[in-house]
């Protein structure tokens, strides 16, 4: 069964990690293009810290500096007094143990106090607590004589912190209403004065460099398991017969008769449009034969294996519609039957020269909107 790599995709108009600088402020950045979605806004610094809306905190924390396992003697080395976020003092008793792994010490501490989760590194005592934050605070009591056997400092106060600052989206006055450029703008300024930002975000259709406002993009997709995404059958038909109508004829240098003169026709005066649609519709006839021909080769003389559902068997019907939105649209509809007798249309847009068009305008003549029925992806 013959296949061809998927390359007509729906644009998601996703802008990845654009690289932006802070303005003079330090605290804002102004994406390229409007922002469509605040929930698609990913922010990371520095190519390095993922920095969401929230801002990033980080939990008042420590450990100890000597390696267990311990010696706990009851009433000597196996007290612990803490306070944790200006609360009560929290007192915990450890039995009398010998060689007592960090880790089985992590387990009885946590267990014994709130707002502290104590942990294992290896053979070390670490701690950290609930909260996270500078409001996050832990106090060790100068009472406590575990600390000694561990190698904590007591009498001493632990503090959460503010690792990057929350930030908000803020509109930008000086922009169009309809696509304003929307600014992330942290809570503060960042401390760096080299820091940057690397922004995901999804865009409007009109800003979109992806695929330029068509909607469409022609680009290959990879599956989760790294293979090519596919088309076969009914979505192999209509890929191709896009590929065969909408080509310039004589861009393919190899195969000169490869594509149509669409282009060319649709530009012409639309006085002269019940010529122009008998000549595209001869026109679209004549490829349709070529490449039922190609198709017929492929499965007689190449011997290669042609499904009914991908073989190009009738071209039913072609018409062209001027749009009664856009006079400058004009919309070319193909209905084909294939060899299984399964009917497959097909309707694309194409929007006339404009005067602007000559100045490099990005609405310029072209594939304008499209729409697919019954297909079918493989990936």
């Amino acid at each position: 069964m013959s296949f061809d790599r998927q390359i007509d995709q729906l644009c998601p108009h996703l802008v990845v990690e654009e690289l932006l600088l802070t303005q003079f402020d330090g605290q804002t950045f102004i994406p390229i293009r409007p922002i469509s979605s605040a929930g698609s806004v990913l922010v990371r610094l520095n190519g390095a810290i993922e920095a969401p809306s929230t801002g990033v905190h980080a939990p008042a924390q420590s450990g100890g500096t000597k390696e267990g396992p311990f010696n706990i003697t009851a009433g000597v080395n196996s007290r612990l007094v803490l306070r944790v976020n200006e609360g009560a003092a929290q007192v915990v008793d450890l039995p009398t143990a010998s060689r007592m792994p960090a880790k089985q010490m992590a387990e009885l501490l946590t267990a014994a106090v709130k707002g502290v989760q104590f942990s294992a590194d290896r053979n070390f005592l670490k701690f950290r607590s609930d909260l996270s934050g500078v409001d996050a605070k832990i106090y060790i009591d100068a009472a406590s004589t575990l600390t000694t056997t561990v190698g904590i400092k007591a009498n001493r106060l632990y503090r959460g912190r503010q690792v990057v600052p929350g930030w908000t989206l803020v509109n930008d006055p000086n922009t169009l209403l309809d696509r304003p450029v929307r600014m992330v703008v942290f809570d503060e300024p960042l401390r760096g004065f080299q820091d940057f930002a690397e922004i995901n975000y999804t865009t409007v259709r009109q800003e979109c460099r992806r695929c330029g406002g068509l909607g469409v993009e022609n680009d290959w997709r990879y599956g989760l398991d790294g293979n090519v995404a596919e088309v076969r059958n009914e979505a192999l038909l209509i890929q191709e017969l896009m590929k065969v109508t909408y080509s310039v004829r004589g861009s393919n240098p190899f195969h000169s008769w490869y594509g149509t003169t669409i282009i060319e026709q649709i530009g012409q005066k639309i006085s002269t449009r019940g010529i122009i649609q008998n000549a595209i519709t001869s026109d679209i006839n004549t490829t349709f034969n070529r490449w039922q021909s190609i198709k017929r080769q492929q499965e007689q003389t190449v011997g290669q294996f042609v499904s009914d559902e991908e073989f190009p068997f009738r071209l039913v019907r072609v018409t062209i519609d001027q749009s009664q939105q856009d006079p400058t649209v004009m919309f070319v509809n193909i209905d084909v039957q294939n060899r299984s007798f399964k009917p497959i249309q097909l309707s694309r847009g194409l929007r006339l020269p404009q005067p602007h068009d000559l100045l490099g305008s990005t609405q310029a003549q072209g594939v304008y909107r499209q729409s697919l029925q019954d297909f079918t992806l493989v990936s």
